[in-house]
């Protein structure tokens, strides 16, 4: 007996080494991209990494890029809420780290959305350079900032998200074999909305400036805010030629019409949004109240925001909009709308009036055929 449970044991030590070696294979080989390196292979994912990158709690960042086989790149900034002062630091307002396991950073970052591999969409086999977002800053900040957490321990905050992504820029376009293209698409969703507006600048003087097609969305990204310019400059310690453009309450207008003054028509500027965006809406609701929590009352003081600022986008910064309606906001059944539409499959949705869906209506832009769609969901009671 004692012999069979010895050659039981033994077997089951082996396959248990066979199982880990399966998983440990899987883990580095499927899950982990490799790091990126000179001629990377095209149609595969890589990560982008430096000892000089930090997530805000000081913990490394990644960034991750694939080399597409099409002539046109897509430079996608993740959301995930927003830091502004040490309530904001101290809490869970915003993403503080990166999720550890590269596909599945990806994952939540490109849940079939524009910068996922989907069969027969207008980017499928472009090249991606995908931030996550953990900084805090709207992707644009350089300084630390220190406070007090909930323990009452002193603490840094890194935001060092415009250091992290200048490093990006510099390794992807030297190395990265995408000096050729033809198109540039600088977009993000939420947080990352706001950074598409802030560094798209950056994007195409310092990095594409003789490109063809020049393309910038803002994904959902509509705050207003007395308080941006100093933020900007105190929190987050973003460059001085960001936080010069930020003179007034909205810092995407601010930062889109600074960037139609600097390349007039050589850029397309877009701007989407839903009519009642329950997110929005509650960040809102703190900005103005201190009270991260939302109501219907909110949603409507949000469309009213809304329909009060897309004339101005137009005029001041040549944006074209999509205003969207008819998704709701997560499972809530009040009458709020969903918020951001890039990273999901809902981006396919042919949710125009005319059958439009925001991916076909990005794909018309990058290719010249700009306009405007549901302006009329504007004045929907």
């Amino acid at each position: 007996m004692g012999k069979i449970l010895r050659v039981v044991g033994k077997a089951l030590a082996v396959l248990f080494a066979i199982l880990v070696a399966i998983a440990a294979l899987v883990y580095f080989l499927v899950l982990q991209y490799p790091e990126l390196g000179h001629n990377p292979v095209a149609g595969r994912w890589y990560r982008v990494s430096d000892s000089g990158m930090t997530c805000s709690d000081g913990t490394p960042y990644r960034a991750l890029f694939k080399k597409g086989t099409a002539d046109g790149v897509l430079v996608y900034f993740a959301g995930g809420g927003v830091s502004i002062n040490e309530e904001t630091a101290a809490g869970d307002f915003y993403n503080k780290t990166e999720i550890g396991i590269d596909a599945l950073a990806n994952l939540a970052m490109n849940m079939g959305g524009i910068a996922s591999e989907v069969e027969g969409s207008p980017f499928e086999n472009w090249s991606v350079i995908a931030f996550p977002y953990a900084t805090g800053d709207f992707h644009a900040g350089t300084g630390e900032f220190p406070y007090t957490d909930a323990e009452g321990r002193e603490r840094v905050l890194y935001h060092h998200g415009y250091t992290n992504f200048r490093t990006v820029m510099d390794q992807v376009t030297e190395i990265g074999g995408i000096d050729g293209t033809d198109a540039v698409v600088v977009t993000g969703y939420s947080a990352g909305g706001f950074a598409s507006a802030l560094l798209a600048d950056d994007v195409f003087s310092d990095y594409f400036p003789a490109v063809k097609s020049k393309t910038v969305l803002v994904d959902s990204s509509l705050l207003i805010y007395d308080g941006w310019h100093d933020v900007a400059e105190n929190v987050w310690e973003a460059p001085e030629h960001i936080t010069t453009r930020l003179a007034n309450d909205d810092i995407t207008l601010d930062s889109l019409v600074a960037l139609r003054e600097a390349w007039g028509d050589e850029v397309n500027i877009l701007f989407d949004c839903s009519t009642r965006d329950g997110d929005l809406a509650k960040v809102q609701n703190y900005l103005d109240d201190g009270v991260m929590d939302v109501d219907e009352s909110q949603a409507d003081e949000f469309q009213q925001i809304l329909g009060e600022r897309i004339p101005l986008y137009r005029e001041r910064a040549g944006a074209h909009v999509f205003i969207w309606d008819g998704l709701p906001w997560y499972d809530d059944p009040r009458d709020l709308t969903q918020h951001t539409i890039i990273a999901t499959a809902t981006c396919y949705l042919p949710i125009g009036a005319n059958g439009e869906s925001i991916a076909q209506w990005l794909a018309d832009a990058v290719a010249g055929n700009v306009y405007d769609v549901g302006l009329e969901l504007l004045d929907r009671q």
